[in-house]
């Protein structure tokens, strides 16, 4: 610990090895396999089935096909005189590194094919599940080592024990590294890249320029894969950047180099966005109209972007919005680990090692700007693919844990004393830490022993077994469900996913014909709880119009026959007589009793229900 004697504080340092090793381990076996439920995030599933494609040699190919991702790569098709085919089309929405490293986990456990992974043995966790899972806890692993060795050169061995014990114990923290998300994996390298500055900042006090340039271009190349592991990482790379420019003499040649190695790195993937979008971003930037528009959701289920235009007018309420809501929820976000706001304090306190120093204005900087990041693309809840604030957790917690180090250090304690009065409060903290993970182990260890293997899916609104038996059963490699759950179908189902617009016309007009034409066909609609159960939570029937649009009926149908299942009413039947005479496409069209897709098949009751055309459903 900087600044400090050393008064006997390594003395328990190898029992507290011992003590993270233990709890690390416990951890690991608690969330991969005692009470492990499977897969909850979108975003997951989604890099899931595209990793899946990838270990079975067809590239970054996706099963989800968002409607604006349709049309623009027709579009790009044409304008480049290609053929396009919806049933093979590039995803440019994830960043690769994740999904290059689930698509060698797969192809090693065998689990890259389909078939071989049926859920035929009546459980509810799906096999490939865990498997994700275990890449991410893998990360994880790795992570907590990268930590440990970092916050030991700042600080001492008890400083960075301490912090891994924090992780360790903490809810948020523990539910990244099982969910499949990319966030493990970029703390890795940022933590990577946090060594190779730390090594260039005191290789730029010993005057030695040339290994300063090589470590923090080093540095550079940890960040660089770090934003391939996800795009939103290009935020605290920013910041590094920032710092960079300031820090290191002659002032920008650094920064320069940096940003040479990043460009270098990120070339590949923007030639390739391009090449099937026309955007060096692909989607990545859409995330900006949480913002300037109706939500990147909007903006993404539209099939023309006149329908869902950015807006300047509500950008600062919005842009101050998010901002607050990233501060107030900063404690939340970080894992609820009590220390983590210290770091502030410690901005206040001057270190007397100049690398620490540095150290804290490099990591200060980054996460800065990517506050401004996020509160732009409108990232607003704790575990999500594009949350920075789980990468800065284990510094902001090595910092607090020093402050207050630095605190009990100031009074006058005996050498014993001040070692249990060290141990004493951190055993408190680290104690009210884990309160909110604590207070979940005897639901989920009770669930874990009771239900034993057959686990127990997140429902609502997953139901692995409805998609990856019933529905893969009625339908066909070459048909696209057309679903407000397009990320499960996709790696449950295997199937072509569409995610469902928010205009029949979008659908009649442009998508159907331009899925057509590439060889594809409309199999079907799957409404979800999705659309019906989950923004109920939130605002009921006014949030499930606001969300489906024109097929809110459809979505609200599952809900009226669990309410009156005797009647067997068709919600959508009330939209046939407004169809009039003319040729134009209504929700009554398509879904009612006497529409185009007028057999309905319970996957799960009315809970899940696929709507097809008559006579493709169920073979008796």
């Amino acid at each position: 610990m900087a600044g400090l004697e050393n008064n006997g504080i390594s003395k328990g340092s190898a029992v507290l090895r011992l003590i993270t090793l233990a709890l690390l381990a416990i951890m690991c076996v608690f969330k991969l396999f005692l009470t492990y439920r499977g897969l909850d995030q979108p975003a997951a599933m989604d890099q899931a089935q595209i990793a899946r494609s990838v270990a079975k040699g067809q590239g970054f190919t996706t099963n989800f096909l968002r409607p604006l991702d349709v049309m623009t790569a027709n579009a790009q098709a044409k304008k480049m005189k290609e053929p396009f085919s919806a049933l093979s089309m590039r995803d440019t929405t994830h960043a690769p590194l994740n999904i290059l490293a689930m698509a060698v986990a797969l192809k090693m456990t065998g689990c890259d094919d389909f078939e071989s992974t049926a859920m035929n043995d009546g459980g509810y966790v799906y096999k490939a599940d865990r498997v994700i899972s275990a890449v991410s806890m893998s990360f994880f692993i790795i992570a907590i080592v990268l930590a440990y060795t970092l916050i030991s050169r700042l600080f001492d061995e008890v400083v960075a024990c301490a912090t891994c014990c924090f992780m360790l114990c903490s809810d948020l923290v523990l539910q990244y590294s099982v969910s499949g998300l990319p966030q493990p994996l970029m703390l890795c390298c940022m933590l990577a890249a946090l060594h190779a500055l730390l090594s260039g900042v005191r290789a730029s006090e010993e005057g030695s320029d040339y290994w300063a340039l090589f470590y923090v271009t080093l540095s550079f190349v940890c960040v660089g894969l770090m934003c391939l592991s996800g795009w939103m990482s290009l935020w605290p790379a920013a910041g590094l950047l920032l710092f960079c420019c300031f820090y290191f003499r002659p002032a920008g040649s650094y920064a320069m180099a940096a940003a040479a190695v990043l460009l270098l790195l990120l070339a590949v993937p923007a030639i390739m966005n391009y090449r099937h979008t026309g955007s060096m971003f692909g989607n990545a930037m859409l995330g900006l109209y949480n913002s300037f528009g109706g939500g990147e959701e909007a903006a993404l289920r539209a099939a023309n972007l006149n329908n869902s235009p950015l807006q300047g007018s509500g950008f600062v309420l919005k842009f101050l919005s998010h901002t607050f809501s990233q501060l107030r929820s900063l404690y939340v976000n970080m894992g609820s680990i009590i220390v983590v706001p210290f770091f502030f304090l410690a901005m206040l306190n001057r270190f007397r090692r100049d690398d620490v120093q540095a150290l804290k204005w490099a990591v200060f900087s980054m996460w800065g700007i990517s506050c401004v990041g996020m509160a732009l693309f409108g990232v607003d809840v704790p575990v999500n693919p594009s949350q920075l604030a789980f990468l800065f957790i284990p510094i902001f917690a090595a910092f607090g844990i020093t402050l207050v180090f630095n605190f009990l250090a100031r009074i006058k304690y005996e050498s014993a004393t001040f070692v249990q009065a060290r141990g004493l409060t951190l055993f408190v903290l680290i104690l009210v830490s884990a309160g909110p993970f604590l207070s979940t182990v005897p639901n989920s260890l009770y669930l874990g022993i009771w239900i034993g293997d057959r686990g127990r899916p997140h429902y609502p609104p997953y139901y692995p077994p409805a998609l990856n038996v019933n529905l893969t059963a009625i339908t066909s490699p070459q048909d696209v469900i057309v679903t407000d759950q397009p990320c499960a179908v996709a790696w449950y189902a295997n199937r072509k996913a569409m995610w469902i617009p928010r205009l029949v016309d979008d659908f009649s007009t442009y998508l159907e014909p331009c899925l057509n034409e590439s060889g594809a066909r409309v199999g079907g609609f799957l409404i979800t709880p999705s659309s019906h159960s989950m923004p109920a939570q939130q605002g009921g029937m006014a949030a499930i119009i606001a969300e489906m649009g024109d097929f809110a009926p459809l979505a609200m149908e599952g809900k009226l026959l669990q309410m009156v299942p005797r009647h067997n009413m068709a919600l959508a039947d009330l939209f046939v007589d407004t169809a009039g005479a003319d040729d134009s496409m209504t929700l009554g069209k398509l879904v009612s009793s006497h529409g185009r897709f007028s057999q309905r098949v319970p996957l799960l009751g009315a809970e899940i229900m696929y709507y097809c055309e008559p006579g493709n459903g169920p073979k008796n």
